[in-house]
């Protein structure tokens, strides 16, 4: 129970890191307001929350349009009577070089990576201000730091995300309202992971290029992400903020 009592939003909560992130703060007895973008994804969420301590509520929003973020954190502290916590999770990737990525695909991942995190904490903060502090973990990537084929405009996205992570925690230091990120590598179970199979030739050669970038020799999985946000987003990291968490299996050291 290491949340007990807080009130939180988690966006791209319907699958991956975001639905563990949701699942490990009801498991720590927050109260939710989970986004989704898919409609899809809401019945295995809540058959996956049944029995957990926290109160789940579950809101579709597209956090790439200011409207429907304002309306996700707004209706948030609504439900559950003020805000906490903010995991900025929601997250598309695209692949490509600079010479093949266009305008639409650009402006598709900065949205969504990149703007959501703005929409999302613009509207968060004033509530935050009003509970008297709290915490924003974004997730970013391990491309915010370390360079990967054919994903510049993802990387670009990320980056972004670790930059406003360093910012806002200066911001809002002295007003107790703590900003950290997370930076995983390969994480297995996602969408984002499942699109790069889909994209390779061959399915077993792309695992083992994977694998080949992690000296621990294995991928992620999503609880690990989620135990790292539920972290930071804790009072047990009550004196850290502007941090960047590399999840990564060493891929960051090598």
């Amino acid at each position: 129970m290491r949340l007990k009592g807080k009130k939180s939003v988690v966006t791209g909560a319907g699958s991956g890191i975001g639905r563990a992130t949701a699942l490990a703060f009801l498991r720590g007895g927050a109260d939710v307001m989970a986004g989704i973008f898919e409609p899809t994804d809401e019945a295995e969420l809540r058959r996956a929350a049944e029995g957990l301590p926290g109160r789940l509520s579950i809101r579709r929003a597209d956090v790439s349009v200011e409207a429907q973020a304002r309306a996700l954190v707004d209706g948030a502290a609504e439900t559950f009577g003020g805000l906490d916590i903010l995991a900025n999770n929601a997250g598309v990737v695209v692949s490509g070089e600079v010479t093949e990525v266009d305008d639409a695909q650009w402006d598709f991942v900065m949205g969504v990576n990149a703007k959501g995190v703005l929409y999302c904490s613009k509207h968060a903060v004033p509530h935050l201000l009003a509970a008297g502090g709290g915490s924003i973990v974004n997730t970013a990537s391990i491309n915010a730091i370390r360079g990967n084929h054919r994903l510049v405009a993802y990387a670009a996205s990320k980056g972004s995300v670790q930059a406003m992570t360093m910012a806002m925690a200066l911001d809002y230091a002295a007003r107790n309202i703590r900003v950290n990120c997370v930076c995983p590598a390969t994480i297995e179970g996602t969408r984002m992971v499942d699109q790069t199979y889909d994209e390779a030739a061959d399915r077993n050669l792309h695992r083992e290029y994977l694998l080949e970038k992690h000296p621990m020799r294995r991928l992620g999985r999503p609880e690990e992400v989620a135990n790292a946000i539920l972290f930071l987003a804790s009072d047990e990291a009550s004196f850290i903020t502007g941090q960047s968490l590399a999840i990564d299996g060493g891929r960051s050291i090598r």
